[in-house]
C-alpha cells in the first residue's frame, strides 16, 4: 500500500471511530430540555383541589377512588378506606409531570413503552381518569413504563400518552401508584402488642385445639408438654403464632357477607386471642379451594370475620383501657371479610404437629 492510499484509510477509519464515539454519547446521553416545560396535564394543575374522583384501568381491575379532604375510599370496595397520603401522593405525581420530549405516533410501537390500550391482552400500562367534584375531566390518559436518570442529577421520567392524543411523550418526574384496588388500601386494620398475648386458642375443624400459654408478660409462649422425642422446629415458634396480632393486615377486603361462612363443607377453623388486660380478638376463618393453575407450594386463600370483646374476667385496673380498644377495633372490622395474607392464613389455622421436627425413625 503506497503512503497516499495509507493516510486517505487512516483519514477514514479515524472519521469512523469519532463518529462512533459521538454515536454512542448520544445515545447514552440523557435528554436535556431547553425551555420551559408544559404539564402533561394542565387542567389537573389548575384545578388540583377540585378532585373528587380517581378512575384506574388496568388489564386485570378498573376501580374508582372517591372523596375529598380526608375522606376517600374505593367505590367498588363499598368505600373501604384509602389513606389521603396515598391520594395526595398520587395527584401530586400526575400533576407534576412535564412534558419533556414527543415518541411515537404508531399503536404497534406503544407496547414498548407500555402506553398501549390498558385493557388489551397483557397490557402493562395503567390507564387513568381524573375528574373534579362537579364531573369535569382534569387528566385522562395512559401512564407507561419509567425512564431512569432522564437527567444528570437522577431524576427520572415517564413515558405515557393523553385521550385524543395519537403520540406517547416522555415525561419529567415519576409516579408510583397501585395497579389493584388493595394496593390503595389501608389495609393495616389494628396493631397490638404480641407479647401482651397471654392466651390463644386455634379450633380446628375437627375439634382438636392448640392451645399455648404465657405465664406472665413477656415470657414465652408454651403448647402443652412435649414427649421427651419431640421439640419444636425454632426456638420461638409457638410465640410466632401471636404475631397475627402485632400488625394485622389484609391481602383483600370485601363487605359482608362475602363468603358463606355457614357452609359446613368449607373447612372452618375459630381462632383467639387473649390479653392481659381482658381484650379478646377473634378470628373466624374459612379456608377455601385453591384456584386452577396454583402450585402445590401456593396456600389456599383464607377469609376471616374478626371480632372484639373484653372477657368478664379482666383485670379492673386494665377493663377500661380493654374496652376502649375493643370498640375501636369493633368498629373497623364490623361488617367487613378479610382475605388474610398467606402467613397469617398458616398462624390461624396451625396444628400443632407442623410446628414440630418430624419424630425420629
Amino acid at each position: 500500500m503506497n503512503m497516499r492510499a495509507f493516510v486517505v484509510l487512516a483519514g477514514i477509519t479515524g472519521v469512523a471511530i469519532v463518529a462512533a464515539i459521538f454515536a454512542l454519547v448520544w445515545e447514552s446521553a440523557p435528554v436535556t430540555v431547553v425551555g420551559d416545560r408544559a404539564p402533561a396535564f394542565p387542567k389537573l394543575v389548575e384545578r388540583i383541589n377540585d378532585v373528587g374522583a380517581i378512575e384506574i384501568t388496568t388489564v386485570d381491575h378498573r376501580f374508582t377512588v372517591i372523596g375529598e379532604g380526608d375522606e376517600w375510599g374505593i367505590e367498588e370496595k363499598n368505600g373501604y378506606v384509602v389513606k389521603r397520603e396515598t391520594v395526595r401522593n398520587f395527584i401530586l405525581g400526575i400533576a407534576n409531570l412535564r412534558l419533556v420530549e414527543g415518541k411515537t405516533r404508531l399503536p404497534g410501537r406503544y407496547g414498548h413503552l407500555q402506553v398501549e390500550d390498558p385493557t388489551s391482552e397483557e397490557a402493562e400500562s395503567r390507564g387513568i381518569r381524573i375528574l373534579a367534584g362537579d364531573g369535569d375531566v382534569l387528566g385522562a390518559g395512559v401512564i407507561g413504563r419509567r425512564k431512569f436518570f432522564l437527567y444528570v442529577d437522577g431524576r427520572g421520567g415517564t413515558y405515557l400518552r393523553r385521550d385524543g392524543d395519537a403520540r406517547a411523550w416522555l415525561a419529567e418526574g415519576e409516579v408510583n401508584f397501585g395497579r389493584t384496588p388493595a394496593d390503595w388500601l389501608d389495609r393495616n386494620v389494628f396493631e397490638l402488642d404480641a407479647k401482651q398475648v397471654k392466651r390463644y386458642t386455634i379450633r380446628h375443624p375437627d375439634g382438636s385445639t392448640v392451645i399455648g400459654e404465657r405465664p406472665t408478660v413477656g415470657e414465652k409462649i408454651e403448647i402443652g408438654a412435649l414427649s421427651e422425642d419431640r421439640e419444636y422446629k425454632t426456638d420461638n415458634e409457638a410465640d410466632r403464632l401471636a404475631l397475627v396480632v402485632e400488625r394485622f393486615e389484609f391481602a383483600d377486603v370485601e363487605q359482608a357477607p362475602h363468603k358463606d361462612f355457614t357452609d359446613s363443607t368449607i373447612p372452618k377453623h375459630s381462632t383467639t386471642y387473649e390479653f392481659f388486660n381482658g381484650l379478646i380478638i377473634k378470628f373466624e376463618v374459612l379456608t377455601l379451594s385453591k384456584p386452577d393453575g396454583a402450585s402445590r407450594f401456593d396456600e389456599p386463600p383464607r377469609w376471616a370475620r374478626v371480632t372484639a370483646e373484653v372477657t368478664e374476667d379482666a383485670p379492673e385496673d386494665q377493663r377500661a383501657e380493654a374496652t376502649q380498644r375493643a370498640l375501636e377495633i369493633g368498629q373497623r372490622v364490623k361488617g367487613w371479610e378479610y382475605r388474610l395474607e398467606e402467613l397469617d392464613g398458616l398462624r390461624t389455622t396451625k396444628h400443632l404437629e407442623d410446628m414440630l421436627v418430624p419424630p425420629k425413625s
